[in-house]
């Protein structure tokens, strides 16, 4: 076949019909194409300069498949803006105007002209599919090229973390970056396990290339980076308000995704820079916190680092670091409420709740301390320790001739998962010879939206070896009455807010009456706590109510305290047949 050739009418001839060619672009702006030789031209399927720039729309990226763009238009800066190398070699795919698709190898080298502008001189070859995505069959200088691209996330396209630190850290530290406004944004998909369970794998990774493209378009001119999984990090530079739009803006393309299984609530943290000296990895641990602060708020999409969150950390932390030391030292306290029968007026138990005495940061109490320990999988050794003290109390209440009444332990969902509730039960009543009837478990009614069933199953379990089960806090979240009738349990204890309502609507009251009957007919006993006035107490003893706690009868105190208290208020025990 006679070779052709294509006269530039300028510096010779060029051989046509070859798979490869060669054309020059600007790197800023619109990146516009300010060459391209024939080969490439007819690559694209047009036949004049003027065709191809019209349909290309005369820009580098207008010449991609869009489904590549984000990736390799990262690549090419990780290899040369952001690299030690002038070069680069990247892999995509275009469509011609006829609409076919042709995999492409991008050799390219970066130029700075003397006028200051930059150019991408670049010489794309036409590959086979099968060369296109197997490595293996690539020259030995490809293979090594791409061995070292270490920059790019292979799956998103994004830049990995470890280049996102290079990337940042020398921004921050060169003349420019210091006079600008500087935020961290880091997001996160909740759940996330959980998608790919129930949709796949391969939905997985479509929704993280999704987030990732959403956060790139959005956040135009920053450093994007996937860390892991799920999570990715920004560094954007822009006004405070400028960057909370943008996070809203990301939260928003996310939730109105025309893919319904891609329509998913996002969580982003944001710390805004206020020391450029700051090393760029504890500025991102600074953002990757204040999104973990929000995990299990619905009703937050994103929260900024301050002062305040900064002292919630630190407090965390210290509960995280001094939880053993307090329990050993008995830092822990069990204080006591008093749960009064409602027709006699006489005590029928109590509560045990705990308190933490720090020697060195004073009276914590459980808001301060319970929920972080639930959130480090640490609460059960507060909890098996509150099971030891009530019952050596009990004991010394035995032994001194006092009147006993059975007292109520919280138990949290966790400690299901970690240990052997009933046997940590077993262990801390035998020796101190408590009855299991005068040791009552109070479970939170959210804890049996378990759909594992452990939580059901092991209730049952303890409630047929003689202890008893109070469902807690039932009103406090979404209560459905379906947990009375589920679940085999003998007090159903009202939270607060129920009385805190009466106080301004009658309606409630008749809702409350109607729980207390409904309950008494299942044979549940029901318990109404938040009692703090006179009319509240009258109200429980019209309205049917057998149980009530609350600041009108005393508020938690150690046992000593609670039980003189109330010995001078003329509040009696009840004797327990």
């Amino acid at each position: 076949m006679r070779e052709e050739f294509f006269d530039t009418q300028v510096c010779g001839s060029l051989p046509t019909n070859l798979p490869g060619g060669f054309f020059v672009y600007e790197i800023e702006g619109d990146e516009h194409i300010v060459f391209a030789d024939f080969n490439v031209i007819d690559l694209f399927g047009c036949n004049t300069f003027e065709e191809f720039i019209e349909y290309t729309g005369g820009s580098f990226t207008g010449m991609v498949l869009d489904e590549d763009l984000q990736k390799i238009e990262t690549l090419i800066k990780a290899q040369t803006i952001f690299g030690e190398k002038r070069h680069d070699y990247v892999r995509y795919r275009i469509r011609t105007k006829t609409g076919d698709v042709r995999f492409i190898e991008d050799f390219g080298h970066l130029l700075h002209s003397i006028n200051g502008k930059s150019y991408f001189f670049v010489f794309i070859v036409d590959v086979d599919q099968n060369e296109f995505f197997n490595n293996s069959r690539n020259s030995f200088a490809e293979a090594e090229l791409l061995s070292r691209n270490k920059e790019t996330d292979k799956l998103t396209g994004l830049f990995t973390m470890s280049f996102f630190y290079h990337i940042v850290q020398n921004m921050l530290t060169s003349p420019e970056g210091r006079r600008k406004d500087v935020s961290f944004i880091y997001f996160d998909i909740p759940n996330f396990k959980l998608y790919n369970e129930r949709l796949g794998f391969k939905m997985g990774d479509e929704l993280l290339c999704d987030l990732a493209k959403k956060i790139k378009d959005t956040f135009t001119g920053a450093t994007v980076a996937r860390f892991s999984d799920d999570h990715f990090m920004v560094c954007a530079t822009g006004s405070r308000d400028e960057i909370l739009s943008k996070v809203e803006i990301v939260f928003r393309k996310m939730l109105l995704a025309e893919d319904v299984n891609k329509k998913v609530r996002i969580k982003a943290g944001i710390y805004f820079l206020d020391d450029v000296r700051a090393e760029v990895g504890l500025a991102c641990d600074h953002a990757r916190l204040a999104c973990n602060s929000i995990k299990g708020r619905h009703d937050l999409n994103y929260c900024v680092y301050d002062d305040i969150l900064r002292e919630k950390l630190r407090k965390q932390q210290y509960v995280v670091d001094h939880i053993e030391e307090a329990i050993q030292k008995e830092y822990i306290k069990v204080f006591y409420q008093p749960v009064i029968r409602v027709k006699s007026g006489e005590i029928c138990g109590y509560e045990a709740l705990v308190r933490w005495i720090d020697p060195n940061i004073g009276m914590l109490n459980p808001g301060d301390f319970i929920e972080t320990l639930e959130q480090f999988h640490l609460i059960h050794l507060v909890d098996t320790f509150v099971m030891k003290k009530v019952c050596e109390d009990y004991k010394k209440l035995k032994e001194a001739g006092e009147c006993v009444v059975p007292v109520s332990i919280n138990v949290s969902r966790l400690d299901f998962e970690i240990c052997d509730v009933f046997e940590a039960l077993e262990q801390a009543r035998i020796p101190c010879e408590m009855p299991r009837n005068m040791l009552d478990i109070e479970i939170t009614e959210s804890a049996f939206n378990d759909n594992t069933g452990l939580v059901k199953n092991e209730c049952k379990r303890i409630r047929d070896k003689g202890y008893h089960i109070w469902i807690d806090d039932f009103g406090s979240g979404y209560s459905s009455l379906n947990t009375i009738a589920d679940y085999e349990f003998d007090v159903l204890k009202l939270d607060l807010v129920f009385l805190r309502s009466y106080d301004n609507s009658q309606r409630t009251g008749q809702l409350m009456s109607f729980i207390f009957k409904g309950a008494v007919a299942l044979g549940v006993s029901p318990l109404c706590e938040g009692v703090e006035t006179e009319e509240h107490y009258e109200f429980l003893k019209r309205s049917g109510c057998e149980r009530a706690q609350g600041f009108f009868f005393g508020k938690p105190m150690i046992m000593d305290e609670t039980r003189a208290f109330t010995k001078q208020k003329g509040i009696t025990w009840e004797k327990i047949g």
